[in-house]
């Protein structure tokens, strides 16, 4: 599988107060497409850090981050922001999912940031097909159960077919029969489509299902495993 992302000797700093907090203590990891992988670590291990900077909401302060081959700190703001419309679906644990937006629309919203006009309606209903919400296309969040919401949220990530999809803690707003549904769809849509995949966890259930585990302390990598 071709080179999707990489990490090089990665080191990022946060200023708090008088201090700095290493975030990355030159961090190295490469992810090739296809891969279904969890960062996982405690609060405060780098996890998240790791997965700003693939997603290109960050730059480092040293070393080289590299998105498809393209050096994220060599690009201007516009060209991330692109980057991020385009090739990069995102998951969150709240699902911020805009509230007087339907299903539909807020899946649409993706597809009209990244500029794409053609068969807009048909991708959007293939999205929410494909996640099982159908039926609920009209409805709004507050109309939509935890495990629904996030469902939508997987739908407006992959309707552009994006490269890579981040999920930062997709679990941690969830009861654990949701968790393990939603962990279970993702699963599915990796092995059928070929997605890639890339978590922030700590939570146990997403690291079993994970393919490779990349486990953080303190700002550096203390263990990477690949299961068959």
């Amino acid at each position: 599988m071709p080179l999707l992302c990489e990490l090089a000797n990665v080191r990022k700093d946060y200023p708090m107060g008088d201090l700095v907090v290493q975030a990355l203590k030159g961090v190295s990891v490469a992810v090739t497409a296809g891969e279904f992988t969890a960062f996982a670590g405690p609060s405060g291990s780098g996890k998240s850090t790791c997965l700003n900077l693939i997603g290109c909401l960050d730059r480092p302060d040293a070393g080289e981050v590299r998105v498809e081959g393209r050096n994220v700190a060599a690009m201007g703001d516009g060209e991330l922001g692109e980057v991020r419309a385009k090739r990069i679906g995102f998951i969150f644990q709240s699902f911020n999912l805009i509230p007087v937006l339907t299903a539909f629309e807020n899946v649409e919203l993706a597809l009209r940031l990244a500029g794409v006009t053609a068969e807009r309606k048909e991708r959007v209903e293939r999205a929410l097909g494909d996640v099982g919400l159908a039926d609920y296309m009209h409805r709004r969040p507050n109309q939509l159960s935890g495990g629904q919401q996030q469902r939508v949220a997987i739908a407006r990530a992959l309707v552009k077919g994006p490269a890579l999809i981040i999920a930062d803690e997709p679990t941690a707003n969830l009861d654990s029969k949701n968790g393990a549904a939603i962990l279970d769809l993702m699963k599915q849509m990796n092995e059928r489509d070929g997605a890639t995949f890339l978590f922030s966890t700590h939570d146990p259930m997403v690291m079993e299902r994970a393919r490779r585990v990349v486990r953080l302390h303190d700002g550096e990598i203390v263990g990477d495993e690949v299961r068959s």
